[in-house]
């Protein structure tokens, strides 16, 4: 077998210029896989994390409830008496003991009207526990003035409703709460959640207080989970109302159905293009390799005179297209790296970076072995035709 390489290595050295226009084109599809799928994937992960990275994966409310979710401020109304979830805290015990669970919050929901001169807004108001809430909307990290602070008669609001009213920390702010009641609220910070529609809706106080305000004593409107692995959200919601016969589930997928379509479409166009990179890497090695058993076919029929099987002609040939995939692919992922780089560096602003480009090792490795397993595959004709040839005549055509 080492006769082969040999012979399949000096074959590729001898035609020096072929070699490397047929590498240089492997190396260009390779790269435009590599940048392709690691564009779509950080782009993919950037609208995930930017949909739930801070928001609830499953919605657990009352069995009674028409499963609105709690993100969706527009359609929250006053709590009502069958919207109340009961025996929360033993149902919080058991969702925390699961290890598909990284974080459960309770919380009340209700709606509240600010006035201000002839200006006016609804706002949804949401009882948390600080220290639970903070492990799924990172709070504390996102207050962009003042403190994390709602204890007593202190309240968090959005940056969008604080710019728009003017308010900073320390202001007190007149909420009309239901019933025709008005409470006076401390600014205790305003925070960003990166929504321009919660940052102007939404506003945090401490869980006994709001469920004094709508009269839910003992009672919460919802429970908000996140999960390890956020896609799973669908498998698990279901178990938990099956589990818990007094409470709906609602799941994050279920509600963004539509963008996950999308990204599967998206997903669906970009394997579509890099398959049909894929197969003008293997005809581009295949017209090649058929090129130079032409162009060999009497060093062949002399090889073959000398004793050399059709296996072993046919081994040179294989070798090669393997031997140019995995060069090409090696060379492809250097490219395909200087091509994420530059498109980092090119639209990066002052902020930092649109998105993330994570290149996955694992990605890499594959493309690698796709590509010269293509090239083996590519060179698989060429082969056979290397193995049919008569070295008589060959060698007496030649």
């Amino acid at each position: 077998m080492l006769y082969e390489w040999k012979i399949a290595l000096r074959f590729l050295k001898d035609g020096k210029a072929q070699t490397l226009f047929i590498l240089l084109g492997i190396a260009v599809g390779v790269a435009v896989q590599i940048f392709l799928s690691s564009l779509i994937s950080g782009l993919q992960e950037n609208l995930i994390d930017t949909t739930i990275g801070n928001r609830a994966h499953i919605t657990i409310t009352a069995k009674a409830n028409s499963n609105i979710n709690s993100l969706d401020f527009e359609y929250i109304n006053t709590p009502k008496k069958e919207d109340k979830l009961g025996n929360y805290q033993g149902i919080i015990e058991g969702l925390q003991k699961n290890k598909e669970i990284s974080a459960v919050s309770p919380s009340v929901v209700g709606t509240a009207l600010y006035n201000q001169g002839e200006s006016s807004t609804s706002l949804v108001v949401k009882g948390i526990d600080l220290e639970l809430a903070d492990e799924i909307y990172d709070l504390k990290s996102r207050i962009a003035q003042g403190e994390s602070d709602i204890d007593s008669n202190r309240v968090l609001i959005g940056t969008s409703f604080a710019n728009e009213f003017n308010l900073t920390p320390g202001d007190l702010i007149n909420l009309s709460l239901p019933g025709a009641s008005v409470q006076s609220f401390i600014v205790g910070g305003i925070f960003d959640l990166e929504s321009e529609a919660l940052n102007g809706s939404w506003i945090f106080m401490e869980l006994s207080r709001a469920q004094r305000i709508y009269g839910l004593n003992g009672y919460i409107s919802n429970i908000e989970i996140q999960m390890n692995e956020p896609f799973d959200a669908d498998i698990l919601a279901p178990r938990l109302t099956a589990l818990y016969p007094e409470i709906d589930a609602s799941d994050w997928k279920a509600e963004n159905a539509q963008l996950l379509t999308g990204l599967n479409s998206q997903s669906s166009s970009s394997l579509t293009i890099q398959a049909f990179v894929l197969v003008a890497i293997a005809l581009g090695i295949s017209s090649v390799l058929a090129v130079s058993v032409v162009q060999k076919s009497k060093q062949i029929g002399i090889l073959k005179a000398m004793g050399a099987t059709s296996n072993s002609a046919s081994s040179i040939f294989l070798i090669q297209g393997g031997v140019l995939g995995f060069i090409g692919g090696i060379f492809g992922i250097l490219i395909g790296y200087l091509l994420i780089q530059g498109f980092v560096i090119g639209t990066t602003s002052a902020s930092g970076p649109i998105f993330n480009i994570v290149v996955k090792r694992d990605n890499l490795v594959l493309v690698v072995f796709i590509s010269t397993m293509a090239g083996l595959i590519s060179s698989f004709v060429p082969a056979r035709k290397s193995s049919s040839l008569n070295p008589m005549e060959v060698i007496r055509n030649g």
